[in-house]
């Protein structure tokens, strides 16, 4: 069983991830977002962090959301008639 930080067959832990998607957020470069670790020699390349953060846009699953968004809604109205529902 794995504590709750750590990610399985991962070089960095989860709170290395976290930190390196919120300095991207904050608007920071790639290079920039590289998590703090503890050995300086070692440095998350900036495509890691590329896969960290479109993993992150995956996962909040609003941007892939089904194509209810895609829909022409003029042709929508026209072919969905609303009908009244008798009470």
């Amino acid at each position: 069983m794995l504590p709750p930080w750590c990610v399985p067959r991962a070089p960095y832990t989860l709170r290395a991830r976290e930190q390196a998607i919120a300095r991207l957020a904050a608007g920071g470069t790639l290079e920039e977002a590289a998590p703090d670790c503890r050995d300086p020699d070692r440095i998350a390349d900036a495509s890691t962090i590329r896969r960290w953060w479109l993993r992150r846009l995956q996962s909040l699953r609003f941007f892939f959301s089904p194509t209810l968004l895609a829909w022409d809604w003029r042709a929508a109205v026209r072919i969905l008639i609303v009908e009244r529902v008798p009470p």
